[in-house]
This record gives C-alpha cells, sequence and structure tokens, in this order.
C-alpha cells in the first residue's frame, strides 16, 4: 500500500497517525520486542503466533504484529512456549544428535 493508500484508509477508518510510545501505553509489544522478552528469534515467535501458542492480531496484511505484553509475560504462556521450543523427538531410535562444536572442528 502506498502513502496515498494508507492515508486514505487512515482517514477512511478514523486512525490516528502513530506517534511514538503509544504501543507502550496501550501495553503492547513489536514482535521482535517479544522475541527479545521470550529469549527467542521473531521468526520463532511468528511461527508461534501463527500456531495459536502465542495471542496476537494483525488488523491487516503487511501491519505489523499486535501482542499484548500481559500475555508475553503470563507465567502459563510462557511455560507453554518453552515446551514447544524443545521441538519433537525424533522417532527414529538409531537417529544421531548433530553437535554444532564437533562440525565446527570440521570445517578448521
Amino acid at each position: 500500500m502506498d502513502t496515498v493508500g494508507v492515508r486514505g484508509f487512515r482517514n477512511t477508518h478514523d486512525i490516528a497517525v502513530y506517534r511514538d510510545g503509544e504501543w507502550a501505553e496501550r501495553g503492547e509489544v513489536t514482535l521482535t520486542e517479544a522475541a527479545s522478552m521470550l529469549n527467542l528469534s521473531p521468526a520463532t515467535v511468528l511461527r508461534q503466533i501463527r500456531a495459536g501458542i502465542i495471542p496476537a492480531q494483525q488488523y491487516c496484511m503487511g501491519a505489523p504484529w499486535v501482542i499484548k505484553r500481559g500475555n508475553i509475560e503470563d507465567s502459563h504462556l510462557i511455560e507453554r512456549i518453552k515446551s514447544c521450543s524443545k521441538g519433537p523427538p525424533s522417532s527414529d531410535s538409531d537417529q544421531k544428535t548433530l553437535s554444532f562444536n564437533s562440525v565446527a572442528r570440521w570445517a578448521s
């Protein structure tokens, strides 16, 4: 959406222009801030939003995700995120775990 389109959309829907600090005033955090708070990458947070683990809203395609700070600080959500972040165990008992430290030694 170009500048004229965004301005027109804001005017049509009576949406105020963004000002610094308004997200914090509403108790909201950005995707990057949520990732930092949860000690995860933004990509992981986005995957968990799309999976329905982290509650968030995106009001229109291309808009930033709106995440409530209270949700990110909720102990039940934090435990759920930790349990999901471990990844699924392999169904193959013969599968070996790759140690990235040993890979670095092979490359040198």
